[in-house]
């Protein structure tokens, strides 16, 4: 080895030991069982890559800070088998001691970032997810649905209510609403939270505070799954498959635009789909939106994007182009005219056919018996 790759060496040493924590396995053991959010970096001894990639990570590692996440790094090839590594480096995110590998390109620290803050590696199961302030802002940025339950460590009642708030939690994800808590006073100060506990529902990044009972899980599903609730005025409902087969069974007109992503004429479409929103609102005609082409196939839609309408839950696709919103609006209102008129007509044939089998049935048994009793007079 060159005098020059020796200096190389020992910068990229000092330079990587002032960052991220280096720990041995009994800390390691201990941490995974204590902490909620850990990502552990895995090398070995003279491995050039792993010096490189370290060094990328120390890019990252004030930002793990900032969301909640411990960024250590371990040199032990023997506690790495047990968590299936082969080959080094290695990343593996515990998650409440869940391992999570990274299986992307670990030189690159922007995806490794972006793959330790996503909300699908985040999650955990049967335990609702604590997030600090930074994270907290970052999901309301992304979900369009989120219920955060604001506490204090000081609350005697709060691991109470969190229990019933977990039985409903894995339910309310099948919603597409991301249920987190929160016990930073700053971040609930943010939001005039001022007395917790308190539960709030943000419907794209809008807060309405639930005032029932904490207690009742139910009833608190109830209330986070209740169109009334995540309804917000000037746009279209961002809804998945599970909510709109519930919006289905409770609203007899609904309008659903199927999307996909990387779709250059959806947003476009989009944009003029909410300038007749309001109308359809005044027509008492459910309006939403669902980013799933697997589930529009269900509705026979092939092409996306598209627009169904549904009367007591039987679709009706739009055909002509989704880029003239007046003439969307038209096609919507006659539907749902339509079928008043439709509904108004078959009751008047239903109405005459009673009528006509009462005539038949006075003629057939009413003039007979008339008759029998005339005979028997004569």
């Amino acid at each position: 080895m060159s005098v020059e790759e020796e200096v190389l060496d020992w910068l990229i040493e000092m330079k990587v030991e002032s960052h991220i924590e280096l720990i041995n396995r009994p800390l390691l053991e201990t941490m995974v069982e204590e902490s909620q959010y850990l990502a552990v970096f895995f090398y070995k001894q003279n491995c050039r890559t792993c010096d490189q990639v370290i060094l990328e990570l120390e890019n990252i590692d004030d930002d793990c800070d900032m969301f909640g996440i411990q960024l250590v790094k371990i040199k032990d090839p023997q506690l790495a088998k047990r968590y299936g590594i082969k080959t080094f480096p290695a990343l593996v995110y515990f998650r409440n001691g869940n391992p999570l590998s990274f299986e992307g390109d670990l030189k690159s620290e922007d995806s490794v970032l972006e793959w330790l803050i996503d909300d699908d590696n985040r999650e955990l199961a049967d335990e609702i997810e604590a997030v600090n302030h930074r994270m907290l802002d970052k999901l309301l940025e992304s979900s369009p649905l989120i219920a955060v339950f604001f506490y204090d460590d000081e609350c005697v009642e709060c691991d109470i209510i969190l229990e019933q708030l977990e039985n409903i939690d894995d339910e309310a994800d099948l919603y597409g609403i991301n249920f987190v808590k929160n016990d930073d006073p700053r971040a609930a100060r943010q939001y005039n939270i001022y007395n917790t506990p308190t539960l709030v529902y943000f419907r794209k990044m809008n807060p309405v505070i639930y005032d029932g009972d904490l207690l009742d899980d139910e009833k608190i599903l109830e209330w986070l799954t209740s169109q009334d609730v995540f309804e917000t005025k000037d746009a279209i409902e961002e809804v998945n498959r599970k909510m709109l087969e519930k919006i289905l069974e409770e609203n007899e007109f609904v309008v659903v635009y199927f999307y996909e992503d990387d779709c250059n004429e959806c947003d476009e479409v989009l944009e003029g789909l909410e300038m007749i929103d309001d109308e359809t609102d005044a027509l008492d005609i459910t309006f939403v939106k669902v980013n799933d082409p697997r589930y529009a196939k269900k509705y026979g839609v092939s092409k996306l994007p598209s627009l169904v309408y549904f009367r007591r839950k039987f679709p009706s696709i739009y055909r002509d182009s989704l880029l003239g919103e007046n003439e969307i609006l038209e096609w919507i209102t006659s539907n749902r005219y339509k079928q008043l008129e439709l509904g108004v007509f078959m009751y008047a044939i239903f109405s005459l056919a009673i009528l006509f089998m009462g005539y038949t049935a006075f003629l057939m048994y009413g003039l007979r018996e008339k008759e029998v009793e005339k005979k028997k007079e004569e």
